[in-house]
């Protein structure tokens, strides 16, 4: 009999070396095969792991003789997940719990408050940690922050380039293509266009944008 923990291996070949005599197992798993001691049965699966098994002396005076399969591990194309997975689904933290970027952890275990360090809603009353004190001696919560401050600009700029394609700002915007990337940071630290990139809505942000644009054409049009 062949199986995968006390499950039955269906249809699985079996091949006698010597006799060159087959066989192939069951609905239950069970096979029957002429065989003597020492002639070597295989088991070739495109579903199991290639299986050997040597026939022994007292083999022939058992009822049954039962060959444990491993299955092959499945290589998937392609994968789709449906939904993102994010740390709350897995149950690693609270649902609800405020997550914080690289940037903004950092300041934090230096006893800093993201907020307020780039001018957020958060207050400047809080009480510093030591290693907050010690930080503000040395100059490394500058460092902090600026590095915050960093953070928080690339991510509006890759938000910003997946929302719009260079030609909405060579045809639309008639900046010229060599000027494009400079008009993406032109904008991207202007609290206007911060605003409006917050809500997600893109008839704002190109309203936004339009105004900029004609300003940004302007000063290179002088300067030049």
């Amino acid at each position: 009999m062949v199986g995968i923990d006390s499950v039955p291996a269906v249809n699985v070949k079996v091949l006698n070396l010597v006799s060159e005599k087959t066989a192939v197992s069951d609905a239950n798993g069970e096979f029957s095969i002429e065989a003597k001691t020492d002639e070597l049965l295989v088991f070739p699966s495109e579903n199991f792991e290639y299986k050997r098994y040597l026939i022994k002396e007292g083999d022939a005076a058992k009822k049954q003789i039962t060959i444990v399969m491993i299955p092959k591990p499945i290589q998937l194309d392609d994968v789709v997940v449906l939904r993102s997975i994010n740390p709350e689904d897995l149950g690693l933290v609270p649902k609800g719990q405020k997550r914080y970027t690289v940037a903004e952890r950092r300041l934090r275990q230096a006893g800093i408050n993201p907020h307020a360090a780039v001018g957020g809603s958060g207050t400047a009353g809080f009480a510093l940690s030591v290693d907050g004190i010690i930080n503000s001696i040395n100059g490394r919560s500058k460092m902090l922050k600026k590095n915050l401050v960093i953070e928080r600009t690339e991510a509006r700029l890759v938000k910003f380039r997946s929302m719009f394609a260079d030609d909405y700002f060579t045809e639309k915007l008639h900046i010229r293509p060599e000027m494009v990337e400079g008009f993406r940071y032109y904008v991207i630290d202007d609290p206007k266009f911060i605003a409006a990139l917050k809500t997600n809505v893109k008839a704002k942000i190109e309203f936004c944008l339009v105004g900029m644009a004609q300003k940004y054409n302007e000063l290179n049009d002088e300067t030049e």
